[in-house]
């Protein structure tokens, strides 16, 4: 292994030590008592050395949130599209995205669920320029093959998300549910979606 891929290698396991302790950190003491310093403490590294790769603890935020997304959404993109039944696609995207998203519920009640200005500014789905691209070309899938009904496909895919990151919220909460109510709620939030949309 040549010098520059040993850096890089380093520079990624780095990374890796400051995402896993500014995770931990956030979890345990929430975002107002998060800071580089604290972060540099509990990997044993300088203060220094994180300002040398971040300017600040949102900026290490943002980049948990964009890997997390980045994990996600690889995932997603490869669930096959049923040209014919797109609501069949739709299901499985849903439950898909629930699902990868409850196996990090710590994570996601740290990051997403807390009002934090620059993690709210990308999970922002409900502005007028606000699109959420594979859901919408779903919709209009949908409405072209004679399937959905024609509603306003950027609001309504708005909505849908939203409806979705409620009960994602919800589930995370809601600790003492069981396996098999989880499974029960989820199914009923799909088979509803699918049925407001189905004509």
């Amino acid at each position: 292994m040549g010098i520059k891929e040993r850096r890089e290698m380093d520079r990624e396991l780095l990374k890796k030590k400051i995402f896993d302790a500014t995770s931990e950190i956030l979890i345990r003491e929430g975002y107002e008592k998060l800071s580089i310093r604290k972060i540099a403490k509990q990997i044993e590294y300088s203060p220094g050395t994180i300002y040398h790769y971040f300017n600040s603890k949102s900026e290490i935020l943002c980049m948990i949130y964009d890997e997390n997304v980045k994990r996600i959404s690889k995932i997603l993109s490869e669930i096959p599209w049923d040209n014919e039944q797109p609501e069949s696609t739709l299901m499985s995207l849903l439950r898909s995205m629930i699902e990868l998203t409850l196996e990090t519920p710590d994570y996601y009640r740290a990051v997403v669920m807390n009002d934090i200005e620059e993690i709210q500014q990308k999970v922002a789905m409900l502005g007028e320029n606000d699109t959420i691209e594979g859901l919408t070309a779903l919709l209009i899938l949908g409405i072209e093959k004679d399937r959905f009904k024609p509603l306003e496909v950027q609001l309504t895919a708005q909505m849908i998300w939203v409806y979705t990151h409620g009960v994602i919220s919800r589930l995370i909460l809601e600790k003492h549910l069981s396996e098999s109510r989880q499974e029960k709620i989820i199914d009923h939030h799909c088979e509803m979606i699918k049925q407001l949309l189905l004509k």
